[in-house]
């Protein structure tokens, strides 16, 4: 579906709750930014062929951070598109080289894959599939990618997880966010990663991040998210998550008012959660953590043995 000139969505289902948006750029050269979930991409390659193009028409493929939904096809692309130049960023790069070794480690040494009912059937029929890739070429700020009418600038937005990069068409006014920003009323993702120990999200860094591309938001007319409708407006959308930045940690300490909790407690409480730990328990869980974690950097609260007490 084309969403804007010359950029098509395609659009598949993942495991999560989101489907993902991949965008693809049909300009001199072509671009395709974040892949799919499938290993094989049927969904990319059929929406590709309805614009009558196929996998070898891509050039560049963008990947903007290594959360599965977003390179799982890659291994199959670069093989079936040799000439196609894969592009990333330093740390994502690593991963992606080393991605069947960063999985197994995991799986070896993450203690909640041994604790929680179902985590690691689950990731490890996601992650498994997965190969390892070696990109053509590393990408850091303010780098560019010209494709002819389109070029796309770098920007750093880490927070979502350790290392992300998103990209902004100057000429165009047009962001493409991938989960930095996605396209609904959430927050935004900010979670402690279950498979990569030291990938995780950051809410400081978010909050830094976020207000990068606010000081960008008079330059912005439409922005592209990897998960959720386009956001049309925004200025709005923007103003909404700088605004709702201090929500979160203001319920968490409101709560820690009325005594010390634990995580678990804290995840039932502000999620409705039940005590049961299973697959969407844990979740939830991770978002906690990465809360709690900013707090505590915060000099906010302090912890002793499994209980956080406010300061």
């Amino acid at each position: 579906m084309e969403v804007f000139e010359k950029i098509y969505l395609i659009q598949s289902k993942t495991p999560f709750r989101y489907p993902m948006n991949t965008y693809f750029i049909n300009d001199e050269k072509t671009c395709l930014i974040d892949t799919s979930v499938e290993t094989i991409p049927h969904t990319l390659i059929q929406g590709l062929k309805k614009i009558g193009k196929n996998l070898t028409d891509i050039d560049y493929v963008l990947i903007s951070h290594i959360h599965l939904e977003h390179i799982a096809s890659l291994a199959y692309i670069k093989n079936h598109a040799p000439n196609c130049i894969i592009l990333t960023s330093p740390m994502n790069a690593d991963y992606l080289a080393n991605f069947e070794q960063y999985v197994k480690t995991a799986f070896q040494q993450n203690r909640d894959f041994q604790t929680v009912p179902g985590l690691t059937e689950f990731y490890q029929d996601l992650f498994s599939p997965i190969k390892s890739v070696q990109v053509n070429g590393i990408l850091k700020e303010n780098d560019q990618i010209s494709l002819g009418t389109y070029e796309l600038t770098v920007l750093e937005t880490p927070g979502h997880c350790a290392e992300e990069i998103t990209f902004l068409c100057k000429k165009k006014r047009l962001y493409f966010s991938s989960d930095f920003i996605i396209g609904d009323k959430l927050e935004t993702w900010i979670a402690i990663n279950p498979i990569f120990e030291h990938y995780g999200g950051d809410r400081r860094k978010y909050l830094s991040s976020l207000q990068k591309i606010a000081q960008l938001k008079n330059k912005i007319d439409i922005i592209f998210p990897a998960h959720g409708n386009i956001i049309h407006n925004p200025r709005k959308k923007i103003d909404m998550l700088l605004k709702l930045a201090d929500e979160a940690p203001k319920q968490v300490l409101s709560i820690l008012n009325t005594g010390p909790k634990t995580l678990e407690e804290l995840v039932q409480i502000c999620h409705n959660k039940n005590s049961t730990i299973d697959r969407k328990f844990y979740n939830a869980s991770r978002r906690m953590r990465a809360l709690l974690k900013y707090l505590l950097e915060e000099k906010k609260i302090y912890k002793k043995g499994e209980y956080y007490f406010i300061v």
